[in-house]
């Protein structure tokens, strides 16, 4: 969690604090992996075992295979949806120089929803989780998020403590105000 704070703190607002971090299953994105880690690592290092003048090359090789993977694993990282104890953020991570995200407050929510389909999905835990926002009907989607069962549990569990929250703070406000009505009202005012 101590790296999502870091990765993620550009998106919060004041007082916002990050609750659950939801991201893609691995599962999807560990043959993309494992090609570069095979082609980018491996293959190299087989090349100069065998050609060893050439070491020049094959240590940028790996240096090329080592930066696409780094690459890859902060394109998995910071594509997520990000529970915060004000709202969901569903933030998408396209390259070094785009970035954007989309803001889902609590009190816009009119229902999430997960799907698991079909047997790796069953086996390995991974579907999608839709929440649809009140009014418009929009639906936002993550894909092949890990546990969609433990994600929409924290969304909602988050949405009813920001809700009770925010129900406390007006309830706190008309009292203050109706004190102040009735204080004048004795005052003459």
């Amino acid at each position: 969690m101590i790296f999502a704070h870091i990765a993620f703190r550009g998106c919060l607002n004041r007082g916002e604090t990050i609750r659950f971090v939801a991201h893609v299953h691995p599962f999807i994105t560990y043959a993309e992996f494992f090609k570069l880690i095979f082609l980018g690592i491996i293959l190299p290092l087989g090349f100069n075992l065998i050609m060893p003048p050439f070491q020049v090359v094959w240590m940028g090789w790996i240096i090329c295979g080592l930066i696409a993977l780094i690459y890859e694993i902060f394109n998995w990282y910071l594509d997520a949806w990000i529970i915060t104890n004000m709202g969901i953020i569903d933030y998408q991570w396209d390259g070094f120089f785009k970035k954007s995200s989309t803001r889902i407050e609590y009190n816009t929510i009119e229902g999430v929803t997960y799907n698991i389909q079909g047997f790796w999905a069953t086996i390995m835990n991974y579907g999608d989780i839709m929440i649809e926002r009140m009014g418009s009907g929009t639906v936002v989607t993550l894909k092949n998020v890990t546990a969609p069962k433990s994600v929409e549990r924290e969304v909602l569990k988050n949405q009813k403590e920001f809700l009770q929250n925010k129900n406390m703070k007006d309830q706190t406000v008309l009292r203050d105000l109706l004190v102040s009505m009735v204080q004048d009202k004795k005052l003459g005012k």
